[in-house]
């Protein structure tokens, strides 16, 4: 019985103590009792200075069972701007925040995580974000719930309370393009908004485009959208899906229009080699353009000088009319796209100007086209380039022979023997 009356004095004892220490309240988590709210990483600073910052006593003694001592000394969200003092009038609102209610993001006293969240930033946004994570393509903050990296969480003058205006929220991080923003050749896009383009979360697509190119490119650039049914010539590129930056940069490049490099340079990383499409072979570009004799149009204003390309309705990729085969019919129209350059009085039966390929007058281009089985112009010439003078071409494909010019130049003329016809000799003076 002693016994018994001792431990219920000390343990009443003790409950004495610890309720005039509580009623001082600046010991709170010193006596064991709210041990729990220092444990975090992070501690609130009114709980490590003195809870009755923000709590009072109600007058009750203090601890009691079930009972509740003390309260709030304002409600929430006064409370908080009381320390937290926000200018925030005029200014877009995260509803949680507009609501007061800061505690459904927060924790008051201590937390795991920085700035004293309930969960991690990701997870705590998710519940009522959508959640992008199931997409092929996640952005990097997105993927790893830092949200609080592009958003504020409180508010902000800008849309999706953004930290920045969005192409401002993009450049903090890709840097390396508000650097190149001065370039020659700039897309309009780039300098309105990334997400003209872009969707900043998760997407199906690569590089998070809004939607895959090239539909994404086609709802601005129209004209060009693939036909693929209604076109007789389709590029490469296209014919692989159409991505549009395979040839031309998204954001801007010294080199129009937005080439990712210069225009004969980004056509040989293809066209330095053999290339077969179907059953058509089409031959080493380069190689021919870098011959002794290059054709003008080529060396001075690049590929697009005669070849349009995404998908023009004539074939070799050509801006205008040019035959097919190694016969045509001889007509002017036939070889309009020479004729953008070159004079069509080529045409005519005698010249004495316009063609140095004559017999004095007689003009041997008007031989070649004017019959029932015109030659065209590649039956002779190599359109890109050749060792030869005139573009004369070493060797011309005739089905599947490879048919020898044997062209030889002399001062006032020249001659040739190929498999069309025994050595002839042409001299402008006779």
């Amino acid at each position: 019985m002693i016994k018994y009356l001792t431990l219920t004095l000390i343990s009443f004892m003790t409950i004495q103590i610890q309720a005039q220490t509580a009623n001082n309240f600046s010991d709170c988590n010193r006596t064991g009792c709210h041990t729990s709210q220092l444990k975090n990483s992070y501690v609130h600073s009114p709980v490590e200075d003195d809870c009755l910052t923000c709590h009072q006593t109600n007058a009750s003694q203090h601890p009691v069972v079930n009972k509740k001592e003390f309260t709030l000394i304002s409600k929430i969200p006064e409370l908080c701007w009381d320390c937290h003092e926000m200018d925030h009038a005029g200014m877009k609102m995260h509803s949680p925040f507009s609501e007061g209610e800061c505690l459904s993001c927060h924790n008051p006293h201590s937390s795991e995580n920085e700035g004293l969240l309930t969960v991690s930033g990701g997870e705590l946004c998710l519940p009522c974000h959508d959640s992008y994570t199931e997409k092929s393509f996640v952005h990097g903050p997105v993927a790893a719930g830092m949200c609080s990296a592009c958003h504020d969480p409180h508010y902000s003058s800008h849309e999706n309370l953004l930290l920045q205006h969005d192409q401002d929220v993009c450049l903090f991080c890709h840097t390396e393009k508000k650097e190149i923003q001065n370039k020659a050749s700039v897309h309009k896009p780039f300098l309105e908004g990334c997400m003209r383009c872009h969707t900043p979360h998760a997407s199906e697509a690569k590089y998070l485009m809004a939607v895959d190119v090239p539909e994404l490119c086609y709802t601005c650039h129209q004209t060009v959208e693939v036909s693929l049914d209604k076109k007789s010539e389709v590029h490469g590129p296209f014919q692989v899906g159409g991505k549009c930056y395979l040839c031309h940069d998204a954001h801007v490049s010294e080199f129009p229009p937005l080439l990712q490099a210069n225009e004969q340079e980004l056509c040989f990383q293809c066209h330095n080699k053999k290339l077969q499409n179907g059953e058509r072979s089409i031959r080493d570009i380069e190689k021919s353009v870098k011959s002794k004799y290059s054709h003008e149009p080529v060396v001075s204003s690049g590929c697009s000088a005669c070849h349009a390309a995404h998908t023009p309705d004539n074939f070799f990729l050509l801006s205008a009319a040019f035959p097919t085969g190694s016969y045509t019919e001889g007509k002017a129209e036939n070889f309009a796209h020479c004729f953008d350059c070159h004079d069509a009085a080529l045409m005519e039966e005698e010249t004495s100007t316009v063609s140095a390929f004559r017999d004095g007058k007689r003009n041997l281009h008007y031989v070649h086209v004017n019959r029932e089985k015109a030659r065209n112009c590649n039956t002779c010439h190599d359109v890109h380039g050749s060792k030869y003078p005139h573009l004369v071409a070493e060797k011309v494909p005739f089905g599947k022979w490879e048919m020898p010019m044997n062209f030889k130049k002399t001062s006032n003329g020249g001659s040739c023997q190929t498999g069309c016809h025994k050595l002839l000799v042409y001299d402008r003076t006779l």
